[in-house]
């Protein structure tokens, strides 16, 4: 998620223009001298941003920020906190259906709340993998007491760390082609009358969680399914990132012209990728309003363009 500085108004915030791995070792630094902030926070910051660096900065510093990440060869820009849109809270949806006409919520109510969401009305739809907790722990402090001392051996522990971090990438290739050998396994199971073993756990991610959001305009109301949530009109497995994928397609296919971000393009086309992989909701929550950052002000500028043109013609 986004680091947040502070609170008050008037602060900006520091978005890229794409999502990407800011290297904690040679960032951080520079960016903690210019910030005048602990190089901690700033190592907090590069390792937990999807898009959006961080928030509540005053404008000069921000300003300075965005200089030391160009040196880098990265893009990015400073806006006003208030041009980062805050994204409505979800509504959770425990049973849905995806059909052609839009999308299904049978299982939630309320005043102005539809029970089909049509698909035109879809304006971005973002998904992920969240890695199971107890995934993100192994290996993180297993050397502390093997008893290093030197600051040598410390660093080179932290940059393995921060590495391992950096090239999580998940294999949902595999997960895909594994439909058959699940399917065999609960046949067996079934003519044995033993309970299907059906691996359930992704090496190195654990048990794996899932959410999809979908931002209507009308009404202007985010859904969110997670793996717990029942989803209908799709082939369901035993492995949730193969039901995410499955549910990405179908959407992808129904809401062409819903904006979606790198993740989802990604899960859409089955590949295997970080990107999708977030440590939390929190993360997601942060990439998901980067992306609607991005589709509100293209908007914005189109507009403009549009304007100018009809002036000039």
């Amino acid at each position: 998620m986004a680091v947040r500085l502070s609170r008050e108004p008037g602060h900006y915030s520091v978005l890229l223009y794409e999502t990407g791995w800011l290297d904690p070792a040679l960032i951080a630094p520079e960016l903690a001298r210019v910030m005048k902030l602990p190089r901690s926070d700033m190592v907090r910051a590069c390792r937990l941003q999807r898009g959006i660096v961080f928030e509540g900065a005053e404008r000069h510093k921000a300003d300075e920020a965005v200089q030391v990440l160009a040196s880098f060869g990265v893009q990015a820009l400073s806006v006003p906190d208030d041009e980062v849109p805050i994204m409505p809270r979800p509504v959770l949806v425990s049973l849905s259906h995806i059909e052609k006409a839009g999308f299904a919520t049978p299982s939630i109510s309320g005043a102005g709340l539809p029970k089909l969401w049509e698909w035109t009305h879809l304006a971005q739809f973002a998904a992920g993998i969240l890695i199971d907790p107890n995934a993100l722990t192994p290996g993180l402090f297993e050397t502390v007491d093997d008893g290093f001392s030197e600051v040598e051996d410390r660093q080179t522990v932290a940059a393995r760390q921060l590495e391992r971090a950096r090239s999580r990438v998940f294999p949902l290739a595999d997960e895909i082609s594994n439909a058959g050998k699940e399917v065999g396994a609960a046949l067996e199971a079934a003519l044995s009358g033993k309970p299907a073993n059906v691996e359930t756990e992704v090496e190195g991610f654990g048990k794996v969680g899932t959410v999809i959001d979908l931002m209507f305009t009308r009404p202007f109301e985010r859904l969110r399914v997670t793996g717990s949530g029942r989803v209908t009109g799709i082939e369901h497995t035993g492995s949730r990132a193969r039901n995410l994928y499955q549910a990405v397609t179908q959407i992808a296919a129904y809401a062409p012209d819903a904006t979606q971000p790198g993740a989802t393009i990604a899960l859409a086309h089955g590949a295997d990728s970080g990107e999708y992989v977030f440590e939390d909701l929190g993360q997601f929550d942060s990439y998901s309003r980067w992306a609607y950052f991005w589709r509100l002000k293209r908007a914005s500028e189109f507009e403009n363009e549009r304007k100018a043109d009809s002036a000039n013609g």
